[in-house]
C-alpha cells in the first residue's frame, strides 16, 4: 500500500514539475516577445523625434520641444526597461524538486 501511495505521490509531484516548467517557459517566450516589441516601438519614437530634433526647419518651437521630451522620455524609459527586464532576476521561477528529499523508499 505504501508502495502504490509513495508511486503516486511521486507521479503527482512529477506532473507539477512538468506544468510549472511550462508554465516558466511561456512566460519567458511572452516576456520576450514583449521586450522585443517595446524596442521597436521605442526605436521608432527615437527615429521620429530625432528626425525633427534635427531637422528643425519645418517645424513649430512647441512640436519641437515636444520632440525633444518624447526623445527624454524614450532613452529613460528604455533605460528603466532594460534594468527591470533585464537585469532583475526576482520574476524568474526556480525549478527545483518537490519530492522534498524523500524517494519513493522514504514515504
Amino acid at each position: 500500500m505504501t508502495s502504490t501511495r509513495a508511486r503516486e505521490r511521486l507521479r503527482q509531484e512529477k506532473e507539477v514539475f512538468e506544468l510549472t516548467k511550462l508554465h516558466a517557459a511561456r512566460w519567458f517566450t511572452l516576456r520576450l516577445t514583449m521586450g522585443y516589441a517595446v524596442i521597436g516601438l521605442l526605436a521608432l519614437i527615437a527615429l521620429v523625434a530625432g528626425y525633427v530634433v534635427l531637422h528643425p526647419n519645418g517645424y513649430s518651437p512647441s512640436t519641437i520641444t515636444v520632440a525633444a521630451t518624447a526623445l527624454l522620455a524614450d532613452m529613460l524609459g528604455l533605460g528603466i526597461s532594460i534594468f527591470k527586464v533585464v537585469l532583475s532576476h526576482a520574476s524568474t521561477v526556480q525549478l527545483m524538486p518537490s519530492t522534498g528529499g524523500k524517494g519513493i523508499e522514504g514515504a
